[in-house]
């Protein structure tokens, strides 16, 4: 299984890794700098040299436990090392996209109690749906929403991940417990994103050091997904 690099650095931009499997373009490493994707974040882009040749990160894919890496043409060499380089761009995007629909996520559960339900980054703006209890989802004051998520942002905070038991986290209490609760029975180590004062969830993904980096943004829609449920859509604003 390979050492998920972006797990412990997500600002790590490069690095070196060997081969350990390889049919035609489909890659595994020993370890990868390179996201898979997952959580409604897309997976990462970027390049690989080997032997004086670049070539194009097509896709990146989780399966049975291996992170493969889908190439625009087959390596040259399978014992020769190869340098990933992170499209840097595109990464910092959906960090700071994740980033915020984590502020959003634990906005809305501190005042209102609601899960996120799903979440999703597109190529132009964000989403995340929410399920709201039905006695307060008529009191929320959507149309305050992005200004106060705003004044939440206008002081820094920061973003911590660790690693942690399965068993210590269900003792916890709010959204974390019931996200947990979903999560497979076999994972035992789960990695915990906080953002100060914020919000504490289970995720695989990436993320920005401090809220800070985030950036200015708006909320584009707010659409109904049912009686209990809204979808919020929101834009960076570079």
């Amino acid at each position: 299984m390979a050492v998920e690099l972006y797990v412990e650095n997500s600002f790590l931009k490069e690095c070196q890794a060997n081969i350990v499997s390889m049919d035609g373009r489909f890659v595994s490493f020993n370890q990868t700098i390179f996201y898979p994707g997952g959580g409604g974040q897309p997976c990462d882009k970027g390049l690989m040299q080997q032997e004086g040749q670049a070539y194009k990160v097509v896709n990146i894919r989780k399966e049975n436990g291996e992170i493969v890496h889908e190439l625009d043409r087959p390596l040259q060499s399978r014992s020769s090392p190869v340098i990933m380089k992170i499209d840097w761009p595109w990464r910092f995007r959906n960090m700071r996209y994740h980033t915020l629909l984590h502020v959003i996520a634990g906005y809305i559960y501190q005042h209102y109690k609601a899960l996120a339900t799903s979440s999703h980054i597109e190529k132009e703006y964000a989403r995340i749906e929410l399920a709201f209890p039905a006695d307060v989802i008529e009191t929320v004051p959507f149309e305050q929403l992005d200004q106060s998520l705003k004044n939440v942002l206008a002081q820094p905070h920061d973003v911590h991940t660790t690693i942690i038991s399965r068993k210590e986290e269900e003792k916890k209490e709010g959204a974390i417990k019931t996200v947990i609760n979903l999560l497979p029975q076999q994972l035992h180590k789960i990695r915990i994103v906080q953002i100060d004062n914020i919000d504490e969830q289970a995720c695989g993904g990436t993320h920005v050091k401090n809220t800070k980096d985030i950036g200015d943004f708006s909320i584009i829609k707010i659409q109904n997904k049912g009686p209990k449920k809204k979808r919020i859509k929101v834009k960076l604003i570079d």
